[in-house]
């Protein structure tokens, strides 16, 4: 998604007043019970992992977990910092645009050595 002082991928500040962030775009967005059931706390380190059509994973490590209101098993995040997780292969047939709101995403605690 976009942030509010964010028009396409121009990004003006990292602020996003609509969310209440400030200062922070590499996040991550996620219900608070998911959260708890993880072991991640607001503000944790998070991986981040998504499995490309093509079958090739996609990652990002480092993220800031924020609690929002979001439905269970949901997550959220800004383009273009999340775009790595959308592969080639990962399009719609129909429509022949990129997959950006529903690729399946695992989110675990952040682990500085995992590759």
């Amino acid at each position: 998604m976009r942030s509010h002082d964010q028009w396409n991928t121009t990004i003006y500040s990292a602020n996003d007043r609509y969310r209440g962030v400030k200062n922070l775009r590499e996040l991550v967005f996620l219900n608070a019970e998911d959260m708890r059931e993880r072991g991640i706390a607001e503000g944790d380190l998070v991986d981040i992992v998504a499995t490309s059509k093509d079958g090739s994973p996609r990652s990002v490590r480092g993220f800031r977990a924020i609690a929002y209101d979001l439905p269970r098993g949901a997550a959220a995040g800004y383009m273009p910092e999340l775009n790595v997780l959308v592969g080639p292969k990962d399009f719609s047939t129909q429509s022949d645009q990129p997959l950006m709101k529903s690729i399946q995403v695992t989110v675990t605690p952040h682990s500085p050595s995992s590759v």
